[in-house]
């Protein structure tokens, strides 16, 4: 114990956390001077994924779901089970997966920007647009089909990402906005479009008013073909693992993760087919 009159040590503060707190307190505020400062943040600095992803994948990952219970956590015994299936069949993610879903996609915006023709590197998060879902207060991202709905989803540089998570604020609501004008009327394909209005009934429209969105000025990835032969191949990998599992056939090979393989089949028989069900809506030909 130090001395009455020892001096106390320096508190000790992190450039990132002045940057944080100058985005909390001076342009997350109601301020007539700032007014235009989110959206014009988030237009800057957001990587959006482009339309012909949100088209034929406007969820991404649907055999997953975000629970982050699943990493360990020695102090009460918690034992890592990140890529295992939950009691539904899902595979339990912390947002890895999605946070590398883009990882080797470029992307384009203005020329005058240093993302424009780059690749995503590091301190990006893959952040939730919505956190929770109209009228209730259940996490957007606990929810399959909104865990990694397209709409739902934008990276962003860490410190930015963290103001949305502040229920109500202006750059949680501004991100929002901006999400809905980008994405609400744009086509998806016919076989999703039920799917995709019931994502986006679940989610409440900002009530924030923004500028006019010019989708040029907008950062967004680009697609590729083998971003789509990736989506196929999983999707199509996990459910011919369900029914194999649904048939009391053993797994040949690994599926997504080996974790996910070798809890798969103690799912319930009730779960399986059930989650079948879900995953046949997003193929174009849905399997008898």
């Amino acid at each position: 114990m130090p001395s009455a009159g020892a001096p106390r040590r320096p508190r000790v503060v992190h450039g990132d956390d002045l940057l944080y707190d100058f985005f909390q307190h001076v342009i997350s505020q109601e301020n007539e001077a700032f007014a235009a400062v989110p959206q014009l943040l988030l237009e800057t600095m957001g990587i959006w994924l482009p339309l012909d992803v949100y088209e034929r994948w406007p969820v991404l990952l649907p055999y997953a779901v975000r629970d982050p219970d699943c990493r360990p956590r020695p102090s009460i015994g918690r034992p890592d089970t990140w890529g295992s299936p939950d009691s539904h069949g899902f595979l339990r993610d912390d947002n890895s997966l999605i946070k590398g879903l883009p990882r080797a996609l470029a992307v384009t915006g203005p020329r005058t920007r240093r993302l424009a023709g780059a690749r995503m590197g590091t301190e990006f998060v893959a952040a939730h647009v919505w956190r929770t879902v109209h009228g209730t207060d259940t996490l957007a991202s606990r929810i399959p089909t909104l865990n990694s709905f397209v709409p739902n989803l934008v990276w962003l540089p860490g410190q930015i990402a963290k103001l949305t998570d502040r229920e109500g604020g202006v750059v949680q609501q501004t991100l929002q906005a901006l999400a809905w004008v980008v994405y609400r009327d744009a086509p998806v394909s016919p076989h999703l479009k039920e799917l995709v209005e019931g994502c986006w009934a679940q989610l409440p429209q900002s009530p924030r008013r923004i500028e006019p969105v010019d989708s040029g000025n907008l950062n967004w990835f680009v697609s590729s073909p083998q971003f789509f032969q990736v989506r196929e191949r999983r999707l199509a990998a996990v459910i011919d693992a369900l029914v194999r599992v649904r048939d009391g056939l053993p797994l040949q090979e690994k599926v997504v993760t080996t974790r996910y393989t070798e809890g798969l089949p103690g799912v319930s028989a009730e779960a399986v087919e059930a989650l079948l069900e879900t995953l046949a809506t997003y193929e174009p030909s849905p399997r008898p």
